[in-house]
Formats: C-alpha cells, sequence, structure tokens
C-alpha cells in the first residue's frame, strides 16, 4: 500500500503572533491507500469533518510518501545492482545517460 500526505490552501490559519497575517496551508491528514484516488476515499470515510468544515476534495494538494517497505526494497534493489553497474559504469563512454546515474541517486538517499 502507498501512502499519502492531504493538505489544502482552503481555509485560514492564524499564525501564534496574532499581530501577523500568514497565508498557509492546512494538513488534512495522512491516509494509506492502493492509489491516491483510494487514500482520499479513505481519508473522507476516517474522517468525516473535512467534509463537514467544508473542505473541497478538488482542491487538496496530494503527496505520495515513500513508506519504510518501499524504502527497504530500494536499498535492497541498489545493493544488488551496485558493484556490477560501477564497474560497468567505469568502462562506459556515455556516461550520462548510464543507469549508475540513476543507482547513485537512489544509494545517497
Amino acid at each position: 500500500m502507498n501512502e499519502y500526505l492531504f493538505y489544502t490552501t482552503e481555509g485560514q490559519t492564524e499564525a501564534p503572533n496574532e499581530n501577523y497575517e500568514v497565508e498557509n496551508c492546512q494538513m488534512l491528514g495522512r491516509a494509506k491507500g492502493c492509489d491516491a484516488t483510494d487514500a482520499l476515499n479513505r481519508l473522507l470515510k476516517e474522517n468525516s469533518w473535512i467534509l463537514e468544515a467544508g473542505f473541497n476534495p478538488s482542491e487538496f494538494v496530494i503527496t505520495q510518501l515513500l513508506t519504510e517497505e518501499q524504502r527497504v526494497d530500494i536499498k535492497t534493489i541498489v545493493d544488488y545492482l551496485w558493484p556490477n553497474e560501477k564497474q560497468n559504469y567505469g568502462s562506459n563512454r556515455d556516461k550520462d545517460n548510464h543507469i549508475f546515474n540513476t543507482l547513485k541517486r537512489l544509494k545517497d538517499l
């Protein structure tokens, strides 16, 4: 299952110091689902206050999070491929488009 954050620019919030007017986002919650639509349906089902408060789901910003299980899977794949691709990278003339660059970015996560 994937995990998502849901937030919106709808509504208003206040800064701790009431002398300041602040425009910011409101975090509505996080939910898991097979995809963003499934997670949104779960979020709304488990948090009826969101619709009751007047928030419009079409205005939500949805960001997928990387779950711990997904991180472990990526690390397993990178660690498996790393030695061979690092060796191939050294002898490859087209280094800009080599898969090793992608593996390095993932390894650095």
